[in-house]
């Protein structure tokens, strides 16, 4: 049988995006969608809105730097041409490894015989799964519609970033602007008694280059951490994306050797802690002139 590429992806991926199988050129180029007829490239590109830099290397390393992955289904095959209906038998990959290393938030089908075998298979039963039509050449005749169809999918995925970076902070102030102090009347002179930047970093949800959601990272003592500062924009409440950000900052946590979460919670936002795993572990008391509880979760 013939054998797959492997992987594209790194710790930041949140997308993964899966063919079938790579066509007889892909194999012979080690390339992903080697294919000329294939219009994957051209089409993802002009979805992102960014500059097609040609060169396969620095194709591959624009999609990771937008936590962007590739793979493909099938690990090994037979198959009769390039055809995903020529297939006369395969096994398919294992996701394991790959989902153990990332945060994949969701896998974007590239065409209907990755979709079905996803669904079949149970592939990818916690992440948002997304059918869009075939970048092939079968499609080339379709190309506004199936331009539509990634833009759209990918407009649904919101991502995540990490880090003390200018515009992250910047991101995340702006958020939290809106939300404690024009929503929520805390005056500024509290709201930002930021730390020194180099012991801050943040996570902050992007929705169309807008932040939606953020928290603040800070370490609370050598085995606990604080997710402070957190908020999600009023549109974007109760769709999960808080949620996301929270199980996101775990993760980080629990890779730095973290054991605990420990945070304030207003009260208004108890069920929403209790859900993720927290539990309140003090009396109410005032912060920034809002009642509050303390909670704590084991990693």
């Amino acid at each position: 049988m013939q054998t797959g590429l492997s992987p594209i992806y790194n710790e930041n991926t949140e997308i993964l995006i899966l063919g079938s199988a790579p066509s007889k050129q892909s194999l012979r180029k080690q390339q992903y969608y080697g294919n000329k007829a294939n219009r994957f490239w051209q089409m993802i590109f002009t979805a992102l809105q960014v500059p097609d830099p040609k060169i396969y290397e620095k194709r591959l390393q624009v999609l990771l730097d937008h936590h962007i992955g590739l793979w493909d289904v099938y690990q090994s095959f037979e198959r009769k041409g390039s055809m995903d209906h020529n297939f006369t038998q395969y096994q398919l990959n294992n996701f394991n490894e790959l989902l153990e290393t990332a945060s994949i938030k969701a896998v974007i089908a590239n065409g209907q015989t990755a979709y079905q075998e996803i669904v079949a298979q149970r592939l990818f039963p916690e992440q948002l799964v997304v059918c869009c039509l075939s970048t092939s050449g079968a499609n080339n005749s379709r190309t506004e519609r199936r331009l539509l169809e990634w833009r759209q999918a990918l407009n649904k995925i919101n991502p995540i970033y990490f880090g003390n970076d200018a515009w992250i902070k910047a991101a995340a102030f702006y958020l939290r602007y809106q939300v404690f102090v024009l929503e929520q009347q805390i005056d500024p002179h509290l709201e930002f008694d930021e730390l020194p930047d180099t012991t801050v970093n943040y996570f902050i949800t992007l929705h169309q280059r807008k932040p939606v959601a953020t928290i603040r990272y800070e370490a609370y003592e050598s085995q606990t951490i604080c997710p402070d500062r957190f908020c999600v924009a009023k549109k974007f409440r109760k769709q999960g994306i808080g949620s996301a950000l929270l199980k996101a900052f775990e993760k980080k946590a629990q890779k730095q050797g973290y054991k605990y979460s420990l945070l304030s919670a207003e009260k208004t936002v108890i069920p929403f802690y209790q859900k993720n795993g927290y539990t309140t572990i003090s009396k109410e008391f005032l912060e920034d002139g809002v009642f509050c509880v303390q909670m704590k979760k084991s990693l």
